[in-house]
């Protein structure tokens, strides 16, 4: 299945169905469940599973839930008082033994005002996410009339069992998630929210549109036409637009202008932890860097496996993603019969290592814009959502290998250090400083 058709077959059902405008208990169902339901439908038209399920032992799982439980009890007694700023951070990275969030660190060391930061990593704690699905006779019909939609347009039955049952869990999730974001918001009063989203944030969206108090959110990574988060119709019915944060920060211009994202206002703040400049070509033939995921894994080992046999005398580096930080040893496992295969965790930034290498290889990551603007080359492997980086297929720089034999052609090639593309500026203190005044906060 052709991940844009799909795509946009998906936005002409919602047009079709004004799903945006449509309510269940007074909610707006379809964007609560909608990230979650582009991602089902297109593993089941693809034919290709999600990601395996992290197994944590009976002991582990209880200490989680009693360490979010006391959490959240001393978050509410930390909030006696209220505050002027409430931020929710995601530190994924750890750069010197400091955890860092690289999309929204940039804001907050120009703002001097009170914060109250929940970081919602390693533990999301701060509102529960997990409800039971109640039965609801308006939820049914309107999924009924999605699921008929859904077959007209694609030619197929799908499982109206399985939709269903994906949708009263997420929706359930939200409202869930709703009522602890009014109970948190009532208790705080800020007078804005910062936001790294860490998973889908629409309850928060609207509690904080209920209550009159602006979110500015942080991109946080790779967004484009086809990333369902951020992807919407142009020409789509979003009210007051209370399902989005009422600012978007974005890397660079170029991220703004490749799909439409209905935030109120989208401001080019730049990032210093992603903006790179372009590099001198490594001594030597230069490392192979993958960007690997946890999703992408187990397609992405037998590329690694094929190529570190072909050439053996070649460094590669496997880069992991953050949400892979529980299978890190079992990975240096597996690839420990390769010795010229280097297993690299997310306390090593990608910009880090683009000194050492010559090529990147992946199949969608924002480390393609890193490396392209370093001056690497770019080899895409066409599999899963591939497709998300179609923009730069005919870029010099950038090589689409559907083979091994291609792929090793490919990394022969020399580095591409002419003229390389832009996809991140510095961060821009003097707009952040504009930015936080509005608000009346210090910077």
């Amino acid at each position: 299945m052709d991940l844009i058709d799909f795509t946009q077959r998906l936005f002409a059902i919602e047009r079709r169905l004004d799903l945006f405008a449509q309510r269940v208990g007074g909610l707006p169902w379809w964007d609560a469940v909608r990230y979650h339901v582009f991602e089902h439908l297109y593993s089941v038209l693809a034919g290709e599973p999600g990601a395996p399920p992290v197994r944590r032992g009976l002991a582990a799982r209880l200490a989680g839930w009693l360490r979010r439980v006391v959490l959240r009890a001393l978050l509410h007694q930390r909030l006696r008082h209220g505050c002027e700023v409430m931020v929710f951070r995601a530190p994924r990275q750890t750069r010197a033994g400091r955890r860092v969030d690289t999309a929204i660190d940039d804001l907050l060391s120009v703002c001097s005002a009170e914060m109250f930061v929940i970081q919602t990593d390693p533990d999301y704690y701060h509102v529960r996410r997990r409800a039971p699905p109640a039965s609801d006779p308006d939820l049914h019909q309107a999924i009924d009339v999605l699921n008929a939609a859904l077959g007209a347009e694609f030619g197929m039955e799908f499982d109206a069992e399985a939709l269903r049952r994906l949708i009263a869990v997420r929706f359930a999730e939200f409202r869930r998630m709703l009522i602890d974001y009014r109970r948190l918001l009532a208790r705080a009063r800020p007078r804005v929210i910062l936001l790294t989203q860490n998973g889908m944030e629409k309850a928060l969206f609207l509690a904080a549109s209920e209550a009159g108090i602006d979110v500015v959110e942080a991109q946080h990574g790779l967004i484009g036409p086809l990333h369902p988060a951020y992807a919407y119709p142009a020409d789509g019915s979003y009210g007051a637009r209370e399902m989005f944060p009422a600012v978007f920060l974005a890397f660079a211009p170029y991220w703004i202008q490749s799909c439409f994202y209905p935030a109120r206002e989208c401001i080019a703040l730049g990032n210093d932890h992603f903006v790179v400049e372009a590099l001198p070509a490594p001594p030597g033939p230069g490392a192979i860097m993958f960007i690997s995921a946890d999703i992408y894994h187990d397609v992405l080992a037998d590329w690694v496996d094929g190529l570190a046999a072909r050439l053996p005398s070649r460094r590669i580096v496997y880069k992991l993603h953050p949400n892979q930080r529980n299978a890190v040893e079992a990975i240096r496992q597996q690839f420990s019969a390769l010795p010229n295969v280097e297993v690299v965790d997310a306390t090593i930034t990608v910009r880090a290592l683009l000194a050492e290498v010559t090529h990147v290889v992946l199949i969608q990551s924002t480390a393609a814009m890193e490396a392209l603007q370093s001056g690497r080359r770019l080899c895409i492997l066409p599999l899963r959502h591939y497709r998300v980086h179609e923009a730069l297929f005919e870029l010099r720089a950038v090589t689409v290998t559907p083979t091994l034999d291609e792929l090793v052609r490919a990394v022969e090639q020399p580095p591409e250090l002419q003229a390389p593309p832009r996809f991140f500026d510095a961060f821009d203190a003097t707009a952040a400083r504009r930015l936080l005044a509005r608000y009346g906060l210090r910077a």
